[in-house]
């Protein structure tokens, strides 16, 4: 589904993503982690199409990226950065309807198709009271749950997300990682950049761990105690509770 091949890129004469390679397949749910400056965040605009490869190949379906127009990529990914402020005020329910303009010209009325989707989101994401809310008095969680809501009237197969439990607190965050969850469930592939992997961690399938703009992992999920030290220079340990499965930081 999305290939990357010798993919380089550099801000002047600085690399900030050197030589990377590997394949993320359809539902994977990739967790991507590193320390501050790695680069996990300029790699997933670069697979969002926002910024061009410098060096090497991203393939999304067997097509190079840049091939694709901005109208085409919409209708195969969603991106949520890890800033969702807004400057001007919009209706919730006109993001969301936002999400359904790839599918048609600016100028058309929604189809039903469109409003059976959009009827979908709101439902399953439970937005019907914030509908007529204006974006800019929504709490930080009631705004992720918005765009995570607007990815899936997207109608998408791939959602990137970059820190998005920047924040929020436990009970947004949790409700947030369960609507992860569920999208995964349902098929979609979800690449998420995030520090904090004691969360994601349960969730994935595989993993990307990138240091100084190398890849010092990728593949399937693993607890590397040594992997971890590598990266963050702090030691997890792992436990399991009520079949559940929890890292956290030995303090």
């Amino acid at each position: 589904m999305i290939e990357v091949a010798g993919l380089s890129y550099f801000a002047g004469a600085r690399p900030l993503l050197q030589e990377l390679d590997f394949t993320v397949n359809k539902n994977d749910f990739v967790l991507i982690f590193g320390q501050n400056g790695a680069g996990k965040s300029t790699l997933l605009k670069i697979l969002a199409g926002l910024v061009p490869a410098g060096k090497g190949e991203v393939s999304l379906n067997g097509r190079n990226i840049a091939g694709y127009s901005k109208k085409e990529l919409a209708t195969l990914l969603s991106y949520l950065p890890q800033s969702d402020e807004f400057g001007l005020p919009i209706l919730v329910k006109d993001i969301l309807l936002a999400g359904r303009y790839p599918y048609r010209s600016i100028f058309k009325k929604p189809s039903d198709r469109d409003r059976e989707i959009f009827s979908a989101g709101v439902e399953r994401f439970g937005l019907a009271d914030l509908l007529q809310r204006n974006m800019q008095t929504l709490s930080g969680g009631e705004r992720k749950k918005v765009l995570l809501a607007t990815a899936f009237i997207q109608d998408v197969p791939i959602i990137l997300l970059d820190e998005p439990v920047n924040f929020l607190d436990p009970g947004s965050t949790v409700q947030l990682i369960q609507m992860l969850k569920s999208l995964h469930q349902s098929g979609k592939t979800i690449l998420v950049v995030s520090h904090e992997i004691e969360h994601f961690f349960p969730c994935a399938n595989k993993m990307l761990a990138l240091k100084n703009g190398r890849l010092s992992y990728f593949g399937r999920k693993i607890f590397s105690p040594e992997l971890f030290q590598e990266i963050f220079q702090v030691d997890f340990q792992r436990t399991f509770f009520g079949g559940r499965e929890i890292i956290f930081v030995n303090e």
